[in-house]
């Protein structure tokens, strides 16, 4: 039983995977036309919201009192990095450069597991994910390009994800759908809250900026909340952290920035080099490498 978990728990890895593959792609393809990225995120939560709504079939479990400080924290921490990461795309960061930064989080996954006492310093493992940062940051080709705003965006969202993580695994007595709906419902507010106070302080159409929806981008964001929120997230709330360390759930996530990099070549036309698929390869071996392990 304890064998049949464990393989559940990767399985469900690999699926978020799959559906995070397709976040920077919807956000281009949204950015292009004219949505800006802390719209984007709002209506992303919105639908998200709505949709889980519907599976739980209208029976949610609303955090008990003792619990609010833990969904407050990770509403907030939520919504910042979603909307840190769309706002790498909105400052012209490619989907490669932008996914593959988001995923410097093992670093600062085993950073914060580390110090709160959760793993074990462990070399090997250490060794792995480094090999895996490697292939991450020559995804990027960012030793032959200059720094952008943009990928300082993905790279702090790099930090926050890691964050998000962790507060994830804190662990508390809801069911997996449960636990993402009270997620989302305290993400709305933080996110209204923070683009109400952006928008007073800076003019920027493609970060703050409002506009009417078509119905063609209304159709992208449904595909946005739907694929690439629910079924991802809602993976990642079924993972069992007694199972997966969170190093190694964390470095399996690092096919998220290969795929997106195929997506981006595929649907984008965003020519990959010779130098980043020996990244995607470093990326894949260090997946490996953590399956082995374990």
């Amino acid at each position: 039983m304890a064998q049949k978990t464990m393989e559940k728990s990767y399985l469900y890895i690999f699926l978020a995977s799959f559906g995070f593959s397709f976040i920077f792609i919807f956000s281009t393809l949204l950015n292009q036309g004219g949505m800006s990225s802390l719209e984007q995120v709002i209506f992303r939560l919105s639908l998200a919201l709505f949709f889980l709504f519907l599976i739980l079939k209208g029976k949610v479990a609303l955090p008990k009192k003792r619990d609010l400080p833990y969904f407050i924290a990770l509403g907030f921490v939520f919504s910042v990095f979603l909307l840190v990461a769309l706002t790498a795309i909105a400052f012209h960061s490619p989907v490669p450069v932008t996914s593959a930064l988001v995923y410097t989080q093992p670093i600062f996954t085993t950073i914060i597991a580390i110090f709160a006492g959760r793993e074990k310093f462990n070399p090997i493992k250490v060794l792995i994910i480094l090999i895996g940062i490697v292939g991450v940051f020559l995804v990027t080709n960012i030793f032959f390009q200059q720094v952008t705003l943009g990928a300082i965006f993905a790279l702090s969202a790099g930090l926050l994800y890691a964050l998000y993580l962790f507060l994830k695994r804190a662990g508390k007595p809801y069911a997996p759908f449960q636990l993402l709906f009270n997620t989302f419902l305290f993400s709305i507010p933080c996110i209204l809250g923070l683009g109400t106070v952006l928008a007073v302080l800076m003019d920027n159409p493609e970060f703050v900026g409002f506009s009417t929806p078509t119905s063609y981008q209304f159709l992208l964001l449904f595909l946005f909340a739907l694929f690439s929120t629910i079924l991802p997230y809602g993976s990642l709330n079924k993972v069992n952290p007694n199972k997966v360390p969170p190093s190694t759930e964390g470095t399996i996530l690092l096919l998220d920035p290969m795929l997106h990099t195929f997506w981006a070549f595929l649907l984008l036309g965003q020519i990959v080099g010779l130098l980043q698929y020996l990244g995607i390869s470093l990326i894949l071996l260090t997946a490996v490498l953590t399956l082995k392990i374990k």
